[in-house]
């Protein structure tokens, strides 16, 4: 036990006798070593149980992600895997339809990092149909682009979302397990889950729906009757993540206060001009319906995925600011071919090769400025001179 009256002479009686009744308490507790916190072995149960309950699904699942798999997503990607979902990636990894290739190699890749992207481009097309405004970012500007630009500038250092099944994700921070899982489109976002546990105890029905094709497992319309707003009261809210949990709060708030209205009513949209869909889109749909064709597709399922004319591509449901609209909405459309090529059984290789999923804004390179004769001419013979005056020195020495 720690001699507390020698170590703490200069302080009170009463402090005193405090840190001696701790140091004894300290001394006849048990020896045994506390498992180190956050150790996946503490997640054993969850990961047991959340396996099983996939295999008992129907959903195959590989053996698990390796140190070095995680390592490398997470360098390529720029996230950390909170310690309860690395801990079920590490008992092992359901593929199929829906889940994230987190082994995927090559071109498939790309589809892992559309994944990734996803949510910033659903929530981009949220404010840009006037659906949500964050309070932090200020006033929102009357200029539609102006607000996007903003907009976007303060998405960048909201946590990232990691794709968990379809589109229900849960944040890599706080770096902590029990974040709550969100489910975002191009139309909704909710919580869907308090911690992955309960997102799965909640969500058992939507591994079994997969397979249905009357049912997507994937659409708002299944995920809608799970939002936790009707069962809140029933414990403490979700943990609070900055950013998407204000998110959902304020679509929620907007959806009561909306619901007695028309859902065309004029100011849930800005008033401006949709711009038209540049022609390298279709060019781009219509690339999508040949490489089908060649892989032995009849023309009607061709036409039921890639029937997306520029009249039927974006109207009705999605607003065209600039390029980067165009970027997002075409990457939400991708998605959704993906999730039906999937299902008919391509690979995630088969799949980025067929739709071409890297839509990252590459930067423009600056141009080489090419130097006249006269001034390369002066380089060198100041480099000889410097030359020169380094050989006298170095002789003289």
């Amino acid at each position: 036990m720690v001699d507390v009256d020698r170590r703490m002479s200069g302080l009170n009686p009463a402090h005193v006798a405090g840190l001696r009744r701790l140091s004894a308490r300290a001394a006849s507790a048990p020896s045994t070593p506390l498992p180190p916190r956050n150790s996946l072995l503490s997640f054993t149960s969850l990961s047991n149980k959340v396996i099983n309950h996939l295999k008992n699904s129907g959903i195959r699942v590989q053996p698990g992600l390796s140190e070095s798999e995680f390592a490398l997503a997470e360098a390529e990607f720029g996230f950390a895997f909170p310690p309860d979902l690395k801990a079920v990636l590490s008992a092992g990894l359901p593929v199929g339809a829906g889940f994230p290739d987190w082994r995927s190699s090559g071109s498939g890749r790309l589809q892992l990092r559309s994944s990734i992207d996803l949510p910033i481009a659903s929530i981009s097309f949220h404010i840009a149909r006037n659906c949500l405004w964050s309070k932090s970012w200020g006033p929102r500007p009357a200029d539609p682009e102006k607000a996007m630009k903003i907009a976007r500038n303060a998405l960048k250092r909201a946590p990232i979302l990691i794709p968990l099944f379809n589109r229900c994700y849960i944040p890599c921070n706080p770096s902590l397990a029990g974040n709550p899982i969100f489910y975002i489109d191009e139309n909704i976002i909710f919580c869907c889950g308090f911690d992955l546990s309960d997102f799965f105890d909640r969500e058992s029905s939507i591994f079994c729906e997969r397979s249905d094709p009357d049912k997507s497992a994937g659409s708002s319309n299944n995920f809608s009757r799970r939002s936790l707003d009707s069962v809140s009261g029933r414990r403490k809210p979700p943990r609070w993540v900055e950013f998407w949990s204000d998110a959902a709060d304020d679509r929620r708030r907007r959806n009561s206060n909306s619901s007695s209205s028309s859902s065309s009513s004029p100011d849930r949209y800005f008033d401006m001009l949709k711009s038209e869909t540049p022609k390298w889109v279709d060019d781009y749909v219509g690339r999508i319906g040949s490489v089908l064709r060649v892989g032995g597709w009849a023309d009607a399922d061709v036409s039921e995925i890639v029937d997306v004319s520029a009249s039927g591509f974006f109207d009705g449901e999605m607003v065209m600011l600039d390029n980067q609209a165009v970027m997002d909405a075409l990457l939400l459309k991708a998605d959704r071919c993906s999730d039906i090529l999937r299902k008919g059984g391509w690979s995630s290789e088969e799949v980025s090769d067929c739709l071409g999923f890297d839509f990252r804004r590459e930067k423009g390179k600056k141009s080489v400025k090419k130097l006249s004769p006269e001034f390369v001419e002066r380089i060198g013979k100041l480099a000889e001179s410097v030359n020169r005056s380094s050989s006298s020195s170095a002789s003289l020495s």
